[in-house]
């Protein structure tokens, strides 16, 4: 696909702000005046009625129209016998632009009655040609039909035929522009590279693994999520899954559906793996066509085919690079229902990782389509970048907000999405996610919907309109749904184990205790708690995702060894497991990157370890499955998550999520020793207490009466491990959980 994406820093451009408004941008605007310019509409001269000259900084020139044009048709802004194209971009953002062109409809191809239908958004686009292939990456173009321009901008072409399985692309000519040939934004699957779209029919008997319908069905109906405190969510990468393991369909998606996995010691990994740890949702990282792997060369040894996926080229396709045969866009349908059909009949949600903040770059379908409309730019035309990825897009923009509604719509149809992690949210602007909760809360009241509160560079979107963590607070949530919209709450994440910006500092459990004591008292109520001066408040624990590693910065058990230096192993081990009894012993939810419970390293081979793997090998990115070995440390630590899942499970107190509930339940003592938090939890009908220890030993009191000890140092679960009263002697480096003995 070869375009001229109009995004070039030329020196010369203009721009269509307003229907009677163009600005210029010059290498200089020194001496410039009205009696220099002219502007062209539909090949007619419109009158320059003023003249505004902007000579410092930017250079720019304003042209103020004494009619107004047609953006619909060919404009051009002539100064000195040189025509310039004058782009749409400002005018996007018009209410006149926004009466005349959005459209609520319906928008990509589909089968109906028989016929395909072809719908295309592109208000000023000057032709549209649809291309049809019969495969999805050779042969030649057997169409070529011009589409026709109908009512809002959307471009509309039938054929007679049932084309499912036959590929298209669109190829759109524009004002001063080379024609682009692009794949359909609304595409649902392609061939390979997705360098094509592909018609599909998803209620296509081939495209419909057994037990499709039924399986999902009997999930929702066996694993009611009633409110997002519920969830325990284990986040994981498509690759690192599997490329450890003898599966048959290693690094595919297909290696979430194998049953009977073993690693080199016979212990049980894969699917079965996960159904035995007890986690509730699987969160996989980017499965949508991302740009930075080439699908032609997956079997080249030589050839590293691994990156995370925050690099979108295409929002609504499965990734051919995890399909049996990424040349056949049906493989990228059928093999990721297969793999969420699995999970869902082992009782496992899946949560999809949706980047829809940015483009890997301009030649993004959405880019071709409408240039200059999905994206936020300044008044010079240069790409806003708060993704730090080059652009971003335009959220608010009423056609944008409707591509990312009605793609997060096709993901939780297509393939019973159960939840969506949304990257760097807060580059996505309030309105538009509240829509989207909205939108998927009426699909499925049960669906998780959470992301990162924060933006990655400066942005033109206005703080009061990102949904950051604080904004996002004001998005309510519809009747009957399980939450709203969580956050990702960097506080505990680096108030427990030391800030992910700097890689020697420790948190409460490893080094700086006194420091970080309210921030974890914070933390352990869901955030939820306004007693201890911090700047973000939450009114719901549903609205907090609490996690120390995620895929981003160093796994948990590098950072402990980063903050620890020469400790022997068995503290280690210790500071492990207290950052993992905090988080599941906390309000809120918990999440936790795969492998963490593993021992989890990603060692640089100098002595150092690997932050931002996103384009390392496997080698070190792949989940060390064979390190899981009967009496292994390892071994002992993945027994210690699946003891505090099944804990958190079997305690609905520790799932509450008001605010009002929390604080009513949450009894801290006074009478420890300043770093210890010793709290008692009494509500749904129970009573626990619960203890954090990160220092030396000590003598802990207990409430009155006995109390049944749940976790310690060492162990966890819902087994009685003694009872006690009067007082407990807590190891350093510890959480212990009780239960009242009735």
């Amino acid at each position: 696909m070869t375009a001229n994406s109009g995004y070039s820093d030329k020196r010369t451009r203009a721009f269509i702000e307003d229907y009677n408004r163009v600005v210029i941008i010059v290498p200089s605007a020194w001496g410039a005046t009205r009696d220099e310019f002219k502007v062209y509409g539909g090949g007619v001269e419109i009158p320059i009625t003023d003249f505004y000259c902007n000579p410092h900084g930017g250079h720019e020139i304003t042209l103020v129209l004494g009619r107004q044009l047609d953006p619909e048709q060919p404009c051009f802004v002539v100064r000195s016998g040189i025509s310039v194209p004058a782009q749409p971009k400002g005018i996007y953002d018009t209410a006149e632009f926004a009466a005349r062109y959005t459209y609520d409809g319906k928008l990509g191809a589909s089968i109906e009655c028989g016929k395909t239908v072809f719908r295309l958004w592109a208000p000023f686009a000057q032709s549209v040609r649809l291309n049809i292939y019969g495969d999805g990456e050779t042969g030649s173009n057997y169409y070529g039909g011009v589409m026709r321009r109908g009512e809002r901008g959307v471009w509309t072409a039938t054929l007679d035929d049932d084309l499912s399985g036959k590929y298209y692309t669109y190829t759109l000519s524009y004002n001063g522009r080379e024609d682009a040939e692009t794949v359909d934004p609304y595409a649902i699957s392609g061939g390979m590279n997705a360098g094509r779209g592909m018609i599909v029919d998803t209620s296509s008997p081939r495209l419909t693994p057994y037990g499709w319908a039924e399986e999902h069905e009997a999930y929702k109906k066996k694993h009611p999520l009633r409110s997002y405190t519920d969830a325990v969510i284990w986040e994981t990468h498509i690759r690192d899954f599997s490329g450890k393991t003898r599966a048959i369909n290693r690094t595919r998606f297909l290696a979430l559906a194998e049953h009977g996995l073993r690693n080199g010691s016979g212990e049980t990994i894969g699917l079965d793996y996960l159904a035995d740890l007890g986690i509730t949702h699987v969160h996989l990282l980017p499965v949508a066509q991302y740009a930075t792997v080439d699908e032609t060369r997956l079997y080249d040894e030589t050839y590293n085919a691994f990156n995370w996926g925050y690099d979108p080229k295409h929002f609504n396709m499965p990734m051919g690079a995890y399909c049996t045969n990424p040349r056949d866009g049906n493989s990228r349908v059928r093999d990721l229902r297969e793999a969420v059909c699995a999970l869902h009949s082992s009782g496992i949600g899946v949560v999809f990782d949706v980047v829809y903040n940015h483009t890997y770059n301009f030649e993004a379908p959405l880019a071709l389509t409408v240039p200059y409309y999905y994206y936020r730019f300044d008044h010079r035309g240069n790409p806003s970048n708060g993704s730090g990825c080059g652009n971003e897009t335009a959220s608010e923009r009423p056609m944008c907000r409707k591509f990312i509604i009605d793609s997060l719509l096709h993901w939780a149809r297509t393939y019973h999405a159960d939840g969506f992690r949304f990257d760097l949210m807060g580059l996505h602007d309030v309105e538009t996610m509240q829509a989207i909760e909205r939108a998927l809360h009426a699909e499925n009241p049960d669906i998780l919907l959470y992301g990162e509160g924060w933006v990655g560079g400066s942005t033109l979107l206005a703080g009061k309109k990102q949904c950051n963590k604080w904004n996002c607070c004001g998005i309510t949530r519809s009747e009957g749904a399980a939450g709203s919209i969580a956050v990702f709450s960097d506080v505990m994440r680096d108030c427990v184990k030391g800030s992910v910006f700097h890689g020697g500092d420790g948190g409460y459990v490893n080094g700086r205790p006194y420091e970080n004591v309210n921030a974890v008292k914070f933390s352990s109520m869901g955030a939820t708690s306004p007693n201890f001066n911090m700047n973000w408040v939450p009114d719901d624990a549903g609205r907090v995702i609490n996690y120390v590693s995620a895929h981003d910065n160093n796994t948990l058990w590098d950072k402990i060894a980063m903050t620890s230096g020469h400790a022997p192993r068995e503290l280690k081990l210790r500071i492990n497991r207290m950052c993992a009894g905090i988080v599941m012993t906390s309000r809120g939810i918990p999440f936790f990157q795969s492998g963490e419970e593993l021992l989890r390293s990603k060692p640089n081979g100098s002595g150092g370890f690997v932050e931002n793997s996103y384009n390392s090998p496997d080698e070190i990115n792949n989940i060390d499955w064979d390190a899981l070995v009967p009496g292994s440390d390892t071994e002992a630590m993945r027994d210690y998550y699946k003891g505090l899942i099944a804990f958190r499970k079997a305690h609905p107190v520790l799932r509450l999520s008001g605010r009002a509930e929390i604080e009513e339940a949450t009894d801290f003592r006074s009478d420890v020793r300043y770093d210890i938090i010793a709290y008692t939890l009494r509500g749904a009908g129970e009573e626990l207490y619960i203890v954090y220890d990160p220092l030396e030993p000590a003598d802990v009191p207990l409430p009155e009466g006995k109390w049944s000890l749940r976790i310690d140092g060492e162990r966890a679960g819902d087994t009685d491990l003694g009872v006690y009263e009067g007082k407990y002697h807590i190891e350093g480096k510890s959480v212990c959980a009780f239960v009242r003995v009735r």
